[in-house]
């Protein structure tokens, strides 16, 4: 990797998408730089468009190109770094279609309880959020039953990265979760590089109030 790499990030506290690719240029230790975009203020949807023509974060910046959206750059990380993905090629392909589905999918759970890591309630849920909790949990245990590792596929890829905003979510709006969901959660939750994130989110000042407001 010879061209500089700059990732350019929504708030630490609420940018979901954020988080994914950090972590994975994170893991895969990739020299980059990051830049913070402050969402929700005067003035920055025109920032982001002018960072980039999709006027939204993440964004990574391979030298001169930008290159928009968390699987996109996490699939960028992993040509650079294999091992970001299972070695075994039904394994890689199983690990792409879980990370795909947390990419596309889960709408309940985005709507009603988005990701706020200084969050802490156990107001309850609308049912729809419930249902979207109980099929990752079952989609996860399903995962893990398969493997010795701690993580989804043994060893940790690009998909333990994109549920980390997930896994945060079970433990702001204390959703219901199973045993072995608890303990994945809490794996995902004490990686290093995340509380270098967390740390970050709970020192900076800056609130979006709609979603503060989301379930008070």
């Amino acid at each position: 990797m010879t061209k500089q790499l700059k990732l350019f990030i929504g708030n630490y506290n609420y940018s979901s998408w954020s988080l994914r690719p950090w972590l994975v240029l994170k893991k895969a230790e990739l020299p980059f730089s990051t830049e913070m975009v402050d969402l929700d203020i005067p003035g920055y949807k025109n920032k982001l468009l002018s960072i980039s023509d999709a006027g939204t974060v993440p964004v990574l910046q391979i030298g001169e190109d930008k290159l928009p959206d968390s699987l996109a750059i996490s699939e960028f990380a992993a040509k650079c770094v294999p091992n970001l993905w299972p070695l075994d090629e039904g394994e890689k392909e199983r690990a792409r279609a879980v990370t795909k589905l947390m990419h596309e999918g889960f709408e309940a759970i985005r709507r009603e309880a988005p990701m706020n890591l200084r969050r802490r309630t156990s107001k309850p849920v609308p049912q729809d959020c419930l249902n979207d909790a109980a099929e990752m949990d079952a989609l996860w245990t399903e995962c893990l039953s398969r493997h010795d590792g701690p993580f989804l596929f043994g060893d940790w890829t690009i998909a333990d990265a994109f549920y980390t905003p997930a896994a945060t979510r079970f433990a702001s709006y204390d959703l219901p979760r199973s045993a072995k969901a608890d303990t994945y959660i809490s794996e995902l939750m004490s990686d290093p590089y995340y509380l270098e994130w967390e740390a970050m989110a709970f020192t900076e000042t800056h609130i979006l109030p709609e979603t503060d407001a989301v379930n008070n």
